[in-house]
């Protein structure tokens, strides 16, 4: 009779834990989908020949302040637009994968060029970048005494899958 009881007991703990494990996995992947955006990237490309996009988004800080790095109207609110784009990477990119940063460039408009895109290999690739939004926001008193200072930001990844062929 403690048999059955001590075998049920272990497979309800082993299953308990591998469930607890995806939820941690799933918990420290943070979701970086918090932009609406469109990217013009062709879907084949050929391999070392330098290409251009356009990126256009929309964030809810458009509301608050033009993508500008400071506001001369305003200057207890401030926003700042960076623009990360990473080495391309093989399709079988798995979350949590290290990615190679290239270059990172402050934004001034919500649309922009990324220019210099090259795929040095033939293949299916993943073009990989990230936008980064960023507002903070200054509180004073009436006395001109800072009293707060709070940010925020959003976060878009960009992917695309590229199929890279020579000419």
């Amino acid at each position: 009779m403690r048999t059955p009881i001590i075998a049920l007991s272990l497979c309800i703990f082993f299953f308990s834990c591998e469930k607890k494990k995806e939820l941690a996995e799933e918990i420290q992947q943070p979701s970086y989908n918090q932009l609406e955006y469109n990217f013009n990237l062709p879907d084949t490309v050929i391999v070392n020949k330098p290409y251009s996009a356009t990126i256009e988004f929309k964030s809810d800080f458009d509301t608050i302040i033009d993508p500008v790095q400071i506001n001369p109207h305003d200057p207890t609110t401030m926003r700042l637009i960076t623009f990360y784009h990473y080495e391309p990477v093989q399709t079988s990119i798995k979350p949590g994968d290290n990615l190679i940063l290239i270059d990172s460039t402050f934004v001034l408009n919500k649309s922009f060029e990324v220019d210099n895109i090259m795929f040095k290999e033939t293949g299916e690739f993943i073009f990989c970048g990230l936008i980064l939004d960023e507002i903070r926001y200054q509180g004073f008193t009436k006395d001109g005494i800072l009293t707060s200072i709070r940010f925020e930001e959003q976060k878009q990844e960009i992917r695309k899958k590229v199929v890279v062929v020579d000419k």
